[in-house]
């Protein structure tokens, strides 16, 4: 009867399901194996006894072994490697992620092993953070409020000329913020990449990275979702800014975002399907007379989920969109409704991360978000 063995061949930097599993980051892919309830990580002898100090495996082995008989037999590279080892433990089927490489999965085959992609969550536990797991996000969330805290004091001393933010004598960009936050996240061990500074008419655009002068009057939209070297763990938040007066269309703009997604975070506890708190989101802008659609070629209104799970991805399961799962206690996810109307000139969006527990939740994000606080004379 031939065994059935759960397999990744991947680099630990660039595989969370790997690093979840093991604790061992590597540039460069390795080979691990779970077999009859035993797992084994296959390393060069450049890593092997890092490999051993640093990894959770019950078994670390070189993989000098098996590639010089895999080299007699013709044979390279790590499909040879890990096709010899696993025939050594009598193993003929094999479960990989959905991703595994298909190049690696065809040599598997042709070697006469069963391959078996897992839709799905290919670690389903990773969704369910430990308090300790979500202490660690929370840890790099407030370096997160940290970093917007140094650009809001950047706000407060610059000055409005004309329809644009200046500061120290010059036109406040958004590629200078970004510096800054950046900058900030670095300084606290964080890496924040595609980081979105958007003002204006380019926050209508939820991904527009954001570029040139900032804008006065009108919102600004930060979303700033790093991680750290240290625990590889995100943190997420968004945070929309007014510099200046505000008129009165982006002011209950905001209000009806802040005022939608703390419904939504009212509703977040363990046995809610989390498309509620989608539903939730919809039927408050539905009912302030906020309209969703495409108008003159450009989509308006609210046309993204509500949220996503966030742990050693930044976008993880759960989804809280239109189709949702119950939510349970150690599920860490984000609330982030936004409206986005180009012919006002500009979009809100406000989020915050949530952990589950068994008692309702905790929001892992302080930085203020009323009124009072978002504008900045």
């Amino acid at each position: 009867m031939g065994v059935t063995a759960t397999l990744v061949i991947a680099a630990g930097e660039q595989n969370p399901d790997l690093y979840y599993r093991t604790g061992f980051l590597t540039p460069d892919p390795y080979i691990y194996a779970e077999i009859a309830g035993e797992s084994f990580m296959l390393l060069s002898d450049l890593e092997r006894d890092r490999g051993r100090k640093e990894g959770r495996a019950t078994h670390v082995l070189s993989t000098t072994e098996w590639e010089e008989a895999a080299r007699k037999s013709g044979k390279r590279g790590l499909s040879a490697i890990a096709a010899l080892f696993l025939k050594s433990r009598n193993v003929t089927d094999l479960r990989v992620p959905f991703d595994f490489p298909l190049g690696l999965a065809r040599k598997l085959a042709d070697e006469g092993f069963s391959v078996t992609p897992v839709e799905g969550d290919f670690t389903p536990a990773r969704a369910l953070k430990s308090r300790e797991e979500a202490l660690l996000i929370r840890k790099v969330q407030e370096g997160v409020e940290k970093a917007l805290h140094d650009v809001v004091a950047i706000l407060r001393r610059s000055e409005i000329r004309g329809e644009q933010i200046h500061y120290e004598g010059a036109p406040l960009t958004s590629e200078k913020v970004k510096a800054v936050l950046k900058q900030s996240l670095l300084a606290q061990n964080l890496i924040g990449q595609h980081t979105i500074v958007a003002g204006g008419i380019q926050a209508c655009d939820p991904h527009n990275e954001g570029s040139g002068p900032l804008p006065a009057h009108r919102p600004i939209v930060f979303d700033i979702f790093p991680f750290s070297e240290e625990s590889r763990y995100y943190a997420d938040m968004t945070r929309t800014l007014f510099k200046g007066s505000v008129s009165p269309a982006f002011r209950e703009l905001y209000e009806t975002v802040l005022r939608a997604q703390e419904e939504a975070i009212a509703l977040a506890a363990p046995g809610v399907e989390s498309s509620r708190l989608h539903q939730a989101v919809e039927a408050r802008f539905e009912a302030a007379g906020y309209k969703t659609g495409e108008v003159d070629g450009r989509m308006e209104g609210f046309f993204h989920g509500t949220g996503h799970g966030v742990g050693l991805e930044i976008h993880e399961a759960p989804r809280v969109g239109k189709t949702g799962v119950p939510l349970e206690p150690g599920h860490v996810i984000t609330v982030e409704p936004g409206l986005y109307y180009p012919r006002l000139g500009g979009g809100v969006r406000i989020e915050d991360m949530l952990y589950i527990t068994p008692q309702g939740h905790d929001n892992l994000t302080t930085f203020p978000k009323d009124w009072a606080t978002v504008v900045i004379p």
